[in-house]
């Protein structure tokens, strides 16, 4: 619907979101719901895509901090009042941002980005040269980032559209094989498999599956992130083999990760999960996360879903992280390699959100107005932080 408006008409829905319209713009804003049939639409839209306890109070309390914020500064000066990145003032430059897209960021953004300035070049990173690989039973191997539709494979029928893959196995016996995703840096996919259960694959993750669950049971195997939503079979439990760990469900939704070596992390969002190590089990229930350290206790803690889930909006929640745990999630996101030249800077930490959907460049100088830290990428394309 945004794109059925003008400049003016959408810096009037944003204005009513984020509670900063004059009695003035208010009437204009009644006046456009009244004669634009797409400007009320347009505005639910924008309100049902942003946190509503924000939406609800104007972003009062989003509008005293800045979205990201150098805590070690913070400390050292505790006297000096936070400075306060200012709410967007004029009218072409809110719309200049409602075009950019800097709605994805669930609001927050609006207190941050900053848009190019006329005559300087923004370069997004580019993802992995090598694309979405699925490596079939049969040794085939279809680059899912070139071949898009309907692809034969063997006794099977894939559909390859919209970051999505769905298919229709054949009556071989392969068809209980498996089969290997990769989704590289940069990048992410979706895998629907053949009982219905949908698989949201995030950067730098491998799934293991087959084109058919003909056993007692339904099993994948995992490495890396990945948000499930399991069809429910009760004949058939689903199991999710992941680095040092196992995953049982019925029927449910839940993120697993692994990213960190050694470290597995799995939030349940429904239902119930079991997760199985060597040194025990740990039963979940909505709204906890196991994690388990490797030839360690499993232990629980409840989750924020914002900051677990959110990857699949593009967006990397932070909070009292270092640059060095930052520059871990740059090199999956952007696919680019992240080299700290300031050892003295490897521990400095920060709160706020890094949009994938925007260029690496934004988070660049974001970092630096917010904390001095400069950064810079070389010939080779690896980002430096000095």
């Amino acid at each position: 619907m945004m794109d059925q408006l003008t400049d003016d008409e959408k810096f009037l829905l944003l204005g009513k979101v984020t509670g900063t319209l004059s009695p003035a713009e208010e009437e204009a804003l009644e006046q456009l719901f009244l004669t634009n049939p797409h400007a009320r639409p347009a505005y639910d839209a924008l309100a049902a895509s942003l946190p509503a306890s924000d939406v609800a109070t104007g972003f009062a309390h989003r509008k005293t901090h800045s979205t990201w914020r150098d805590l070690e500064a913070e400390l050292r000066q505790q006297q000096t009042p936070v400075p306060v990145v200012p709410l967007l003032k004029r009218k072409w430059l809110v719309a200049a941002a409602i075009v950019a897209g800097l709605l994805v960021a669930a609001g927050i953004i609006f207190w941050q980005q900053q848009l190019a300035k006329p005559g300087k070049s923004y370069l997004a990173a580019a993802p992995s040269k090598a694309g979405i690989e699925l490596k079939l039973a049969n040794g085939q191997v279809v680059n899912l980032s070139e071949e898009q539709g309907a692809i034969k494979a063997g006794d099977a029928q894939l559909n390859n559209s919209n970051k999505s893959l769905s298919f229709a196995p054949g009556p071989s016996p392969s068809a209980e094989e498996l089969n290997i995703l990769t989704v590289p840096t940069g990048m992410d996919y979706k895998v629907n498999l053949a009982d219905g259960t949908e698989v949201w694959l995030n950067s730098a993750t491998q799934i293991s599956f087959p084109l058919a669950f003909t056993g007692s049971s339904r099993q994948i195997s995992i490495n890396g992130e990945a948000y499930l939503k399991v069809a429910k079979d009760p004949s058939k439990p689903f199991i999710v083999q992941l680095p040092h760990s196992t995953v049982q469900v019925l029927g449910t939704e839940f993120n697993v990760n692994t990213y960190d070596s050694g470290v597995v992390k799995v939030a349940l969002v429904e239902g119930s999960v079991n997760l199985q190590a060597p040194t025990g089990k740990s039963m979940l229930t909505p709204g906890k996360q196991a994690v388990y350290h490797d030839g360690q206790a499993i232990t629980q803690e409840t989750f924020d879903a914002r900051n677990v889930l959110s990857w699949r909006k593009g967006l990397f929640y932070f909070e009292d992280a270092s640059l060095e745990e930052i520059g871990k999630v740059v090199p999956r996101w952007y696919g680019i390699r992240v080299v700290i030249d300031n050892p003295a800077i490897r521990s400095r930490t920060f709160s706020g959100v890094i949009n994938r959907n925007r260029p690496v460049s934004v988070f660049m100088e974001d970092l630096k107005a917010i904390s001095g830290i400069e950064a810079y990428r070389d010939q080779q394309g690896v980002l430096h932080f000095r």
